[in-house]
This record gives structure tokens, C-alpha cells and sequence, in this order.
């Protein structure tokens, strides 16, 4: 009978194994997901900062440029004024800095949601392990405590030559008999 239940330990401390390689591989894919998501998410952030800033310092030369037409146009001879130039640079300064600031805003707001996720995702690994240690010493109190009366009946009427061949496996938790 020790030989017997040292096979049904040995079961369940692989059946356990099993299962905590299983939350680990999950766990590993998941994590793996979410910082490709993260990755990604800010790369297409940093793209669409690009193309702004890119646009605003465009519409600022093209500005520049059409300046003297523009001031033509309103009657305004003798060339741009010092003040114009310097409200057309105000105006693109503040552009800029507006564009990178909201880029850190965003960043910021991946990141948190990226870090939510990580500890969400260790929550459930963490709760996972909970679960199985407690159903491994739920397991290993009953065969302790129903040591000779279960054991005995899962193997009654199975003998050969002398030996009691079992006819019941713990795995994942469960008995399966066969």
C-alpha cells in the first residue's frame, strides 16, 4: 500500500505540475500579447505625433512664405513686422509643445493601462496557484485521512501474480478510474 500511495502522490504532484506549467505557459502568452499590443500602440502614437508635428512646421513655412502676399493683400507695405514673425513662431511653439504634450499624456495613459493589465494578469496566475495548493492539500489530507479504506478500494479485485494493480489515477484534481 506505501508503494500504492506513493504512485498516487507522485500523480498529483505532476497532475499539479501540469497545471502550474499550463497557468505559466498562459501567463507567458498573455504578457507576451500585451506588450506587443503596448509596443504598438505607442509606435502608432509616436507616427501620428510625427505627421502632426511634421504638419504644423509645413503650415509654418508655408505661412512664412505667403506672409509678404498676405500683409500685400491686407495693404500693409514695407515687409513683415517683427511682431507678425514672432506670433507666426509663438503660434508654432505653442503647436509643437501642445502636440508633445499630449503625446506624453497618451504615453502615460498606455503605460498605465499596460501596467493594469500585467498585475491583472499576475492577479490570475497568483490566484490560480491559490487554487491548486489548496485542492493539492485537500487531496493529500483525504488520502491521509482515507488512507486505508479509499486506497484499498480502488485497487480491490485487481491482483496479479500476487501484486494489487491499481484502477484509479489522480489527475487534474479528479479520480479517474479505469
Amino acid at each position: 500500500m506505501a508503494e500504492y500511495r506513493n504512485q498516487v502522490l507522485s500523480q498529483m504532484q505532476a497532475a499539479q505540475q501540469a497545471q502550474q506549467q499550463a497557468r505559466d505557459d498562459a501567463y507567458n502568452k498573455a504578457a507576451a500579447a500585451q506588450e506587443a499590443a503596448y509596443k504598438n500602440n505607442v509606435s502608432q502614437l509616436n507616427a501620428a505625433t510625427n505627421d502632426a508635428l511634421r504638419d504644423a512646421y509645413i503650415n509654418r513655412m508655408l505661412s512664412q512664405r505667403n506672409l509678404q502676399q498676405q500683409l500685400s493683400a491686407q495693404g500693409i507695405s514695407g515687409g513683415a513686422s517683427e511682431t507678425t514673425q514672432a506670433s507666426m513662431l509663438n503660434n508654432y511653439e505653442d503647436s509643437r509643445n501642445d502636440l508633445e504634450k499630449e503625446r506624453q499624456r497618451q504615453l502615460a495613459s498606455l503605460m498605465q493601462t499596460y501596467q493594469n493589465n500585467m498585475a491583472a494578469l499576475e492577479q490570475q496566475r497568483a490566484s490560480g496557484q491559490s487554487a491548486s495548493l489548496g485542492q493539492y492539500q485537500l487531496a493529500l489530507a483525504n488520502l491521509a485521512a482515507n488512507n486505508g479504506v479509499d486506497l484499498l478500494s480502488l485497487v480491490q479485485g485487481n491482483t496479479e501474480n500476487g501484486q494489487v494493480t491499481p484502477t484509479a489515477r489522480y489527475v487534474n484534481g479528479e479520480w479517474v478510474y479505469y
